[in-house]
């Protein structure tokens, strides 16, 4: 009788300034599933409406299901008003988050300005 192994998995998020990409890897690091937002975009709409969030969350989600992973690793990275939602559909669904990371940089002062040129 074979027993079915609960796996660990890691959830990489990139919020770009247009687009929502999600990256699904094991603890070794190698890539199991990616999906991105404007995969699921339709005419005349914007990719980063919660609607189209939404569903690419639930294509995410049932794609985890499918291969019994059952505990999750969060890493977040990028600034968008969505976060808070993605966080929120990842919690209803019936997986453990074991860790949650916000990855994103911020600027500290920036690069120095350029001195102007005298004639």
């Amino acid at each position: 009788m074979q027993l079915k192994i609960k796996k660990t998995a890691i959830v990489f998020i990139l919020f770009t300034t247009n687009n929502v990409i999600y990256l699904l890897t094991d603890l070794k690091g190698n890539v199991l599933f990616n999906i991105s937002v404007g995969s699921f975009k339709s005419l005349n709409l914007k990719k980063t409406t919660p609607s189209l969030i939404c569903s690419s969350m639930i294509y995410l989600i049932r794609y985890i299901c499918e291969n019994n992973l059952l505990f999750l690793h969060i890493k977040i990275k990028g600034l968008s008003k969505s976060k808070r939602l993605i966080v929120k559909t990842l919690q209803q669904s019936n997986l453990k988050i074991l860790s949650l990371q916000d990855l994103t940089s911020f600027p500290h002062n920036g690069c120095r300005k350029k001195s102007k040129r005298y004639i």
